[in-house]
């Protein structure tokens, strides 16, 4: 285990311009968010705060730790906020000013029946029930980066709560100057008809994907068309995810009316030529001159926000704390995570050799070899003072 006594001055120095947020000087919120965020970056175990003392100075015990979750005195989401605008306006801008936001619900399982945004669910009829909390989380994508730009934790008091979030998050979003387009793509837990609407007012383009209950304007199911179209209707196409890697799909596409949302593109797709209509998926667009395979590929982005939460969870711990009490708890303890995220972005997200293939642990290993390094050389100062000092003594 590490044994650290002071902040590193890169990390001091990238998160200074944040310390306003925290508005309680005496209770040294500031200096504990910087040693927090730290130690979820270097633990590898679980993400527990008593695990996570022990990569904090002797000086910050437990009780500081808890105090900064209590207190009132910050708010998270305006930190995240901040923290992701100032990270989104420092990386290089890509070449065509076009940006991804990709959004996916994930769900913390948790033991304790008195989590105050608990809830016992389960993905499918076929899955086994689970108990825990559920979080939206929101990225920004763009040649190989993804950033993680907002987070909230669904209340299950509240029907519908995860489009409401969602919508809150595309409302209140400030983006870089340099952008000129802007792709918004996300499942069908996402597709709600307040949310598009939301999306074609602001201008932007979204590609979602679409459950199979819709409705045409004269009354017909969609589900009916997938069942009921022959398969010489489907032609074979080739997209390019964002990796470069090549696919090839079985798409049938058309402009359509759907009922309450009005004119689309429409796409289905499956894998095989010969799959049965249970196999086939339906994505719609407001983009109107536009073929299949280019809506696959726009479509292909919302893969890094699965790829971006297995990198919170693994690497940095979401939703592992154990501040279960009280619901602006476990928010502030889940921004942590993303917090930290952002930190090793704004210290390495500019470096060629982090960056191809993009990676969180590329960029913890980055860190770990410079926290070391930075020991080494505070270690070696501080032995040079002291034998000069025994020197003049002598």
């Amino acid at each position: 285990m590490w044994s650290l006594t002071c902040v590193p001055t890169n990390v001091y120095n990238a998160l200074y311009k944040f310390k306003p947020v925290f508005r309680c000087v005496q209770a040294r919120h500031f200096s504990v968010f910087c040693w927090l965020l730290i130690a979820l970056i270097l633990h590898n175990g679980k993400g527990k705060l008593k695990e996570l003392c022990g990569y904090l100075p002797p000086k910050l015990k437990y009780w500081t730790l808890m105090r900064l979750f209590r207190s009132g005195q910050w708010d998270a989401d305006v930190l995240v906020e901040e923290m992701s605008g100032d990270v989104l306006n420092w990386l290089p801008a890509p070449a065509d000013g076009v940006i991804h936001l990709s959004a996916d619900k994930t769900r913390k399982d948790k033991r304790g029946r008195k989590h105050p945004l608990g809830l016992v669910t389960r993905e499918s009829k076929h899955s086994p029930y689970h108990f825990g909390f559920e979080m939206v989380l929101l990225i920004a994508s763009w040649d190989h980066f993804r950033i993680p730009i907002r987070l909230a934790v669904m209340d299950p008091k509240i029907k519908g709560h995860q489009n409401i979030l969602f919508r809150q998050m595309l409302e209140t979003l400030h983006l870089p100057s340099w952008v000129r387009q802007v792709i918004v793509s996300g499942d069908a837990g996402f597709a709600a008809n307040p949310t598009l609407k939301l999306i074609d007012k602001k201008g932007w383009t979204y590609v979602f994907a679409m459950a199979r209950n819709r409705k045409f304007t004269n009354g017909q199911y969609v589900s009916d068309l997938m069942r009921y179209l022959p398969k010489s209707s489907y032609r074979r196409r080739a997209i390019r995810k964002p990796d470069g890697r090549r696919c090839d799909y079985w798409v049938f596409e058309k402009r359509a009316t759907l009922h309450n949302l009005g004119d689309v593109t429409m796409v289905l797709s499956k894998k095989r030529r010969h799959a049965g209509p249970n196999q086939v998926r339906l994505f719609v667009t407001n983009l109107q001159e536009v073929n299949a395979s280019t809506v696959l590929s726009l479509y292909a982005w919302r893969w890094g926000v699965e790829v971006t939460i297995k990198e919170l969870k693994g690497g940095l711990h979401l939703g592992q704390m154990q501040v279960t009490r009280d619901a602006d708890r476990v928010a502030r303890s889940v921004a942590l995570s993303v917090c930290a995220y952002l930190l090793l972005v704004r210290l390495y997200g500019r470096d060629e050799e982090v960056r191809q293939p993009w990676s969180l642990f590329r960029l913890k290993q980055r860190f770990q070899a410079d926290l070391m390094r930075h020991e080494i050389d505070r270690t070696e100062r501080k032995w040079k003072r002291k034998l000069k000092q025994y020197e003049v003594a002598a």
